[in-house]
């Protein structure tokens, strides 16, 4: 009985001091924020401030990237792309209408796509330009003619491109009917065949003269591409009209020159010359054929033009 009582308190006392030595599961001491102010413990304590630090590390790896504003910049160049492709009914301060030629068929099908000037009273064609681009609806396509009296002839200004069998093949701007800026020319699979660029219908870096100080009367065009004398060489009379025209190449005169009257009731070509085809040939220029101011021919030559 004795041991029985014995037994009774060591086993009362030993759970009193294990109770002791155990935290209660509301902490009366704390005040932190939380279910019911803090006082019952719920494992999430330190998340919301861990998941601020963590935020602001990221940003902060982001922007020693260079990366920042990715969402603004991104629907920045979608707009920009966007405003790019948008058709512009304008060129150089002139208003312009989109129009489009078609003509051919199989893998000959050309299709060109450009703009003309949009009102007649806009067009201001250069008195030095000798040959204009422009469009011909009878024949749906661009041709590169005099225009003189043609009220058809609608002027391209603006960008230009030619497809050919649905390959792009030719592109570039005109400016009142003259070629102006970069023009290139592509091959069957794409690849980029030549370039060349034109001030006003004259090749870029032509050596121009001119008969006044204010360079409004052109007397002299000597064309240069890419540093060498090479193209449509032109002179002009005081009045503007053309005096002399022919090809170089590399300095040298080559194909068909024809000197003009400035003046003349029948026309104004005075004499055509025949040159050597290239700057390699050696041959002596032949004049073949002469008329006087009235049109009429004075001495012709029976062999023709190669």
């Amino acid at each position: 009985m004795f041991i029985r009582i014995l037994f009774v308190l060591f086993f009362t006392g030993f759970c009193s001091s294990l109770f002791a030595q155990n935290k209660p599961l509301i902490d009366t001491t704390t005040r932190a924020k939380g279910f019911l102010g803090g006082r019952l413990g719920t494992g999430l304590e330190g998340i919301q401030e861990e998941s601020a630090k963590w935020k602001k590390e990221s940003k902060a790896f982001i922007d020693e990237l260079g990366v920042k504003n990715i969402g603004i910049k991104s629907s920045m160049a979608l707009r920009k792309v966007k405003k790019k492709d948008v058709y512009k009914d304008e060129y150089e301060g002139v208003k312009t209408e989109r129009r489009m030629g078609s003509y051919g068929s199989g893998t000959r099908s050309t299709m060109e796509e450009f703009q003309v000037v949009k009102y007649v009273e806009d067009e201001a064609l250069s008195v030095y330009q000798q040959e204009v681009w422009w469009f011909d609806p009878s024949q749906s396509r661009v041709v590169n003619s005099s225009i003189k009296e043609n009220k058809t002839a609608q002027i391209c200004h603006g960008p230009y491109r030619k497809i050919v069998n649905q390959v792009v093949v030719e592109q570039g701007y005109f400016y009142m009917g003259a070629k102006d800026g970069r023009w290139e020319n592509y091959g069957p699979e794409g690849e980029l065949e030549n370039k060349t660029y034109y001030t006003r219908g004259f090749t870029a870096g032509s050596e121009i003269s001119y008969y006044d100080a204010d360079k409004k009367k052109i007397k002299e065009v000597i064309p240069r591409v890419y540093g060498k004398i090479r193209g449509q060489y032109l002179a002009f009379y005081p009045g503007g009209n053309l005096k002399e025209e022919g090809k170089m190449d590399d300095s040298v005169r080559v194909g068909r020159w024809r000197e003009f009257h400035e003046f003349g009731t029948g026309g104004r070509l005075k004499k055509e010359w025949k040159y050597k085809k290239d700057k390699f040939e050696e041959a002596e220029p032949i004049l073949m054929a002469e008329r006087d101011p009235q049109g009429k021919i004075v001495y012709q030559n029976t062999q023709k033009f190669d």
